[in-house]
């Protein structure tokens, strides 16, 4: 096939695909024409972070109080935006939604959150926080919390893994110590997620040891698309590579996009300087380009049912909740 009909096919696949990135950061409204344009049909935005943003990365590393007012505003403001947006957008709270969202030309969102201090050692705050839709938790970010308070799963952290599956809401292992990695494994007795990741053997991150454990689960790894794990001057070739080998060491149904979109000015700039990157670049500039890693893909050979799980049937199949 020549250059323009293999592109031609590829954006032919895109467009009936239900591409969904399972990690983002920026503002929900601001976002929406990107992913239109992008055709982009989910994502899962994050309502807060286990640090605060404003106040900057060593204030945020001690303290114990004030997260789940956090988290509330952060959810607050997630809810406002997606119900001024209604005509473009849904809040996603199943499997089915996001096939609705599809069906009727809208991005649905789902929402995660990225660690669990807004929890603040009780369940009460998840239950809550479910009811109004959250979906995916990740268990921890850069700093020790209650559930992972020493780089072990605590008795908390059982029971609140324990409680997200009784719920339904995704577990989610990214920036976890090595050891509490394994014990929610050996824990879970549903899915688990790494929402936003690279093999090791490539780049960097998540050995094949761990890669394979998260498949025994059923789970799933979304790629990111970040400069920090993909290497200087990311490309779609990038993403291609880090998809092509856990397909290869673990099976095309343990892939997803994580990609891990976030704003590179202000605070979050100064976040991400705080921890030693300077090079805010992604594989992709925004939603808009996804187009580019199905173009990849068919360019590389991979089935138009293979390239239908990875940007993004994998994920929802997970979320039949």
């Amino acid at each position: 096939m020549t250059t323009e009909v293999t592109q031609a096919f590829a954006d032919s696949i895109h467009e009936r695909s239900i591409l969904t990135v399972i990690h983002d950061h920026r503002p929900i409204g601001a976002d929406l024409p990107l992913m239109i344009a992008g055709g982009v049909t989910a994502k899962v935005y994050q309502i807060t972070l286990d640090v605060d943003v404003d106040a900057g990365y060593e204030p945020s590393k001690d303290r114990t109080e004030g997260w789940l007012r956090l988290a509330t505003r952060g959810m607050e403001t997630a809810l406002r935006e997606i119900e001024a947006h209604q005509g473009d957008c849904i809040l996603a709270r199943t499997a089915g939604d996001i096939w609705d969202a599809k069906r009727d030309g809208r991005v649905a969102i789902l929402l995660g959150a990225e660690g669990a201090r807004w929890l603040e050692g009780a369940l009460e705050p998840l239950q809550l926080f479910h009811r109004l839709g959250l979906r995916e938790l990740q268990l921890t970010w850069a700093f020790p919390n209650p559930l992972v308070p020493d780089g072990h799963l605590s008795p908390f952290g059982q029971e609140v893994v324990a409680e997200c599956e009784r719920l339904g809401i995704l577990v989610d292992l990214t920036h976890i110590s090595r050891n509490a990695f394994y014990e929610v494994i050996d824990l879970a007795r549903q899915p688990v997620i790494v929402s936003h990741g690279a093999a090791q053997s490539v780049t960097t991150d998540l050995d094949d040891d761990r890669i394979r454990a998260l498949a025994s689960t059923g789970g799933v790894l979304g790629v990111h698309f970040y400069t920090t794990y993909l290497g200087p001057s990311p490309s779609p070739e990038d993403v291609f590579q880090q998809i092509d080998y856990i397909a290869n060491l673990v099976g095309i149904d343990h892939v997803a996009l994580g990609v891990d979109f976030f704003a590179i000015e202000g605070a979050w700039r100064d976040l991400q300087v705080a921890q030693g990157t300077t090079d805010l670049r992604w594989a992709v500039k925004d939603m808009s380009e996804m187009h580019q890693i199905t173009r990849c893909l068919v360019a590389h050979g991979y089935s138009e049912e293979d390239i239908g799980k990875v940007l993004g049937g994998n994920f929802w199949s997970r979320r039949q909740q």
